[in-house]
């Protein structure tokens, strides 16, 4: 379906409006012109009316009509339209002026003697020939009691003509002020709408090699001032996400290539002679290792894109969060004693979390706890109830985390020595992980650290709202 322009749209509207309002006035105006034209001319009659009733009034008998004719009709005098007329209860005519161009008829209606003449006794009517007549007719008494009717008529015809002549001057002014206000309506929302033509043309020059291109904020009016606000705002968002999957990109590269180098080379120096059935198999054990990091890195990976998904549904149910720390303190108790770390677990509080998700969670720092942790040392697990949900912490004395890398230490792939990270049992993406992680849930993590001193790990879980169980299957 054709869709019109914006500014075709605003200019037909705009002419739609002015053309109705146009009419309005026009009509209005007309009508207030043709209203002072009758309202003139039955005042006149009414007047006329009156003043022959007072004359008749004062003459003896009808044949003092006949000889004051002249001083009758001299009150109908100065006007060619207008036609007066006398006649006795007999319907005899005795004193008659007649309008230019013939003797039009009389009002039907006849004002009583005793009843003042007003304008709303004012008729119109048709003298057969066409044209409109308007006129009163009253009875009066002359002073021997003889009853006669006196009428007075205007043809309107002249003012047909003047009217008629008043609508087609108005009419051609409404066309051509119509046509030029199409044309200068046109051109000046054509000219308003120049910034979102611009913008437009911002817009279509941003490729994915340049999104670091914004749009022009100068000259923009204050109504596209808050649009061109939410675009750039946007695309700050595409280039930082873009930016967010080129490096993940290149640090997942980099990662698998490493694994994968290593099983390569492995084999290649395994194949360059005959190996004893010993040495073969410390290098399929060595090719297993490479290869469990190798799925871990993808099920991490695989979970963190899974998180992101906007069907992702957490299975939420209310537990003894220190029981669960126990639990989790129970399973790493092999590690923990291999490496002479105590693990202690303390606090009370229940939580309303999805279980699995929160063992992922802090099964990652509590694993990242032990690689840094010297023997002989503590990992402490608290967990405690505070006024606006659950806090459960993850606190441990190592050589500590420079305040530098703080902000980025929940980024993927981000090590902050990777010269010293144990990169064969490490991913990068573990912390990455607890903070998908504590997003789904609405909460947050954050972490704190001392170089040589205590570094805390803290997971601040909201006070659920929502009911006890929520369940869905996790795509």
């Amino acid at each position: 379906m054709h869709r019109f322009a914006l500014s075709t749209r605003l200019t037909v509207c705009f002419i739609a409006i002015m053309a109705l309002c146009f009419a309005v006035v026009g009509a209005l105006l007309f009508r207030a012109v043709a209203d002072r034209f009758y309202v003139q001319d039955e005042v006149n009659l009414v007047l006329s009316t009156r003043h022959l009733r007072r004359l008749v009034s004062e003459l003896a008998t009808p044949r003092d009509l006949v000889d004051h004719r002249d001083r009758l009709t001299a009150l109908i005098l100065g006007d060619a339209a207008v036609s007066m007329r006398i006649v006795d209860n007999q319907g005899r005519v005795l004193v008659e002026h007649p309008a230019v161009g013939g003797q039009p008829a009389m009002a039907t209606h006849v004002v009583p003697g005793d009843q003042r003449v007003l304008r709303s006794d004012v008729t119109s009517w048709d003298d057969g020939a066409g044209n409109p007549v308007r006129g009163v007719s009253a009875l009066a008494r002359l002073q021997d009691k003889t009853p006669v009717t006196i009428s007075v008529a205007r043809t309107m015809t002249d003012r047909a003509v003047v009217l008629a002549r008043y609508r087609h001057d108005i009419t051609l002014i409404l066309l051509s002020g119509g046509v030029l206000a199409v044309v200068l309506s046109y051109l000046l929302v054509r000219r308003a709408m120049r910034p979102l033509r611009t913008m437009a043309d911002n817009a279509r020059a941003i490729t994915a090699q340049r999104l670091g291109s914004r749009m022009s904020m100068r000259d923009t009016p204050a109504e596209l001032h808050d649009l061109a606000l939410s675009l750039n705002a946007m695309l700050e968002r595409l280039e930082h996400g873009f930016g967010r999957v080129w490096q993940f990109t290149v640090d997942l590269a980099h990662d698998l290539r490493t694994p994968i180098g290593n099983l390569r080379g492995a084999n290649e120096v395994a194949l360059a002679r005959p190996r004893t059935a010993a040495e073969y198999q410390a290098l399929l054990g060595s090719n297993i290792e490479e290869c469990d990091r190798v799925s871990r890195t993808i099920e991490s990976v695989l979970f963190l894109a899974r998180a992101e998904s906007p069907q992702f549904a957490l299975q939420r149910t209310t537990f003894d969060a220190v029981q669960e720390l126990t639990r989790i303190a129970d399973y790493f108790e092999g590690l923990s004693s291999e490496a002479g770390v105590s693990i202690r677990v303390d606090g009370h509080a229940s939580l309303h979390a999805d279980r699995e998700l929160f063992r992922r969670a802090v099964g990652n720092l509590l694993s990242n706890a032990l690689r840094y942790t010297d023997a002989g040392k503590s990992i402490d697990m608290t967990a405690a109830a505070v006024d606006d949900g659950v806090t459960v912490s993850v606190a441990n004395e190592g050589p500590g985390i420079d305040a530098a890398h703080l902000d980025q230490l929940f980024d993927r792939f981000y090590r902050v020595d990777r010269s010293r990270s144990d990169s064969a049992s490490s991913t990068g993406l573990g912390l990455s992980i607890v903070k998908s992680i504590m997003e789904l849930h609405g909460g947050q993590v954050t972490v704190s650290s001392q170089l040589q001193g205590i570094t805390c790990f803290t997971l601040w879980f909201p006070r659920s709202t929502g009911p006890e169980h929520e369940s869905a299957a996790r795509p």
